[in-house]
């Protein structure tokens, strides 16, 4: 390969030279790798397996076309059994394209000078999976607060006679029930529920499932966490357990210097440290669904997660992009439907719901959604759409609305903020009579950036229109209106250059390196006083 360095797996590739021309490429680059497969595989079936690639991936082993995928965020795989050469290296390649047009999701308008957002690309984790002839495709498990249980196992390779054993096992490896059967239902006694932070324990259980040939032999066998809660809605109020939630968090990215969006462990650990610190118990994937392993962590630490897919500003409502966007609404619930932090799935961030167009197609994806899924509500992020001109918001189950009046709206007046926000809100309950959360609100703050009076962009005025906000979050409380409060955004990320962003987006309340600002602070104080009523 002409131009080849050696690239770190997972990452974003944009920021890993000194060049512009990589940090801003829009289109393919190749990754190839050598992975030696040994003889003792022979009797197992082969996958190789991508937990995600953006945007188009084009994938060879050993010279061969095995598959292609359109999507970034979500995995995907290839069996490749039958090009293995064991006992040898096998070359491993693969294409990816990160450009994005009217046909894709996220779809933009590419222009040299007007791209809006980083066009990261790259992949995250790629493995090999060794499986047996006959194993565990997938499990899902439904249960609620009360101890009941559902599942189902789907296996590949048996289309008969294969058994299945399933026990539930606690955190301390205590069985609390057994059973049998590749679909049933059961009951745990006294279960210990899974609750968000401020709530209560984010108790875990196991499901264990042991999979047995038509002879008699044990093939397969695969452990799935889960926990036992419910989430139910009425119309002003979200529910945890039936107790009522309110969810206080952030809108974020997964991004960090170097990584980009890629997937950092010791990133993921600072920032859900940090939101312990906050005393944050929510957030929301925007606007993609981030990697397992931070919706794994969110599992065990109790932090409650409203999953999104990657359609960001949705203009154009075609065929082509329906059949695309079902697609990934499908990958999305099949890869997170057994996580208990999981509490709402999110279609699209800010799209033209005041498109007459968009009702037909979005009543498709919340149906998909629901079918899919009757467990967890399904919602709309509002941006650009209004109260008066909405063609959706009665087709879902919560409201989630992005504001920024003081910014992008009267930015500088600050002392329009509490009613602007208070009639807005008000006006989108008494249209819809829909439990709201608001997802984003705020103002971009250049760290060390210090004005008294404040003035656009210092840290003060990032502080005193968060103030000003709460003051009309408290008064859409007492109403019971909202249900929850997420700032935007948890820390500054990197966007593509444009009049009002200084190297990037500054609106976080801490820094790209998690350094805290006074808005932080703030924050802090308010959280903490709200967890112990949620």
């Amino acid at each position: 390969m002409e131009n080849s360095t050696v690239m770190p797996v997972p990452v974003a590739y944009n920021d890993m030279g000194a060049e512009a021309s990589l940090r801003d490429h829009v289109g393919w680059v190749w990754y190839q790798k050598n992975e030696f497969i040994p003889d003792r595989d022979k009797d197992l079936r082969i996958f190789l397996t991508f937990e995600s690639a953006q945007y188009y991936a084009v994938v060879y082993f050993n010279s061969k076309l095995i598959g292609e995928h359109e999507g970034g965020h979500l995995p995907f795989s290839f069996e490749v059994t039958e090009h293995v050469k064991f006992g040898a290296d096998n070359r491993v390649t693969v294409a990816v394209n990160n450009t994005l047009s009217y046909s894709t999701i996220p779809e933009a308008e590419f222009q040299y000078k007007a791209r809006k957002e980083m066009a990261f690309g790259g992949i995250r984790t790629v493995y090999l999976e060794k499986k047996p002839k006959i194993h565990i495709d997938d499990i899902r498990v439904v249960s609620d607060h009360v101890g009941a249980i559902f599942w189902k196992i789907v296996l590949d390779g048996c289309s008969s006679g294969c058994a299945a054993k399933v026990r539930v096992l606690d955190a301390d490896g205590n069985e609390v029930m057994k059973a049998a059967g590749l679909t049933g239902s059961g009951q745990v006694k006294n279960p210990k529920m899974w609750w968000p932070r401020g709530m209560g324990y984010a108790n875990l259980y196991t499901f264990r499932v042991e999979i047995s040939s038509p002879d008699g032999q044990i093939v397969d066998q695969y452990d799935e966490e889960f926990g036992f809660r419910s989430v139910t809605y009425d119309n002003h109020q979200m529910y945890i357990n039936n107790k009522p939630f309110y969810c206080i968090g952030f809108g974020m990215h997964e991004d960090s210097e170097i990584h980009g969006r890629g997937y950092d462990g010791a990133v993921m650990t600072k920032d859900l440290n940090l939101f312990e610190w906050v005393g944050a118990n929510c957030y929301r994937t925007s606007h993609y669904p981030y990697a397992q392993e931070r919706i794994r962590e969110s599992d065990r630490r109790g932090i409650a997660v409203i999953l999104e897919t990657p359609a960001v500003g949705l203009k154009v409502f075609t065929d082509h992009n329906l059949k695309l966007h079902k697609q990934i609404v499908t990958e999305m619930i099949m890869r997170d439907k057994n996580h208990p932090s999981v509490i709402m799935w999110s279609l699209s961030n800010e799209p033209h719901t005041e498109r007459k167009e968009s009702r037909n197609y979005f009543k498709t994806l919340v149906d998909l959604a629901h079918d899919l899924d009757q467990t967890r509500p399904v919602t709309i992020v509002y941006g650009p759409s209004h109260w008066e001109d909405d063609q959706t918001a009665d087709l879902i189950d919560v409201v989630c609305l992005n504001r920024y009046w003081g910014w992008y709206d009267d930015m500088g007046y600050l002392e329009t903020v509490n009613q602007s926000v208070v009639f807005d809100y008000t006006m989108w309950y008494e249209k819809f009579k829909k439990a709201m959360i608001m997802t984003e609100y705020g103002a971009d703050s250049i760290v060390g950036l210090n004005q008294q009076p404040a003035v656009d962009f210092s840290e003060q005025y990032q502080n005193e229109l968060i103030r000003e906000t709460h003051k009309a979050l408290d008064h859409l409380r007492k109403a019971k209106i909202l249900t929850g409060e997420m700032i935007w955004n948890f820390a500054d990320f990197m966007t593509a250059p444009a009049a009002l962003r200084a190297v990037g987006n500054h609106k976080g309340i801490f820094t790209r390196t998690r350094q805290a600002k006074q808005a932080a602070y703030t924050l802090r104080d308010r959280y903490l006083k709200l967890l112990p009523q949620v």
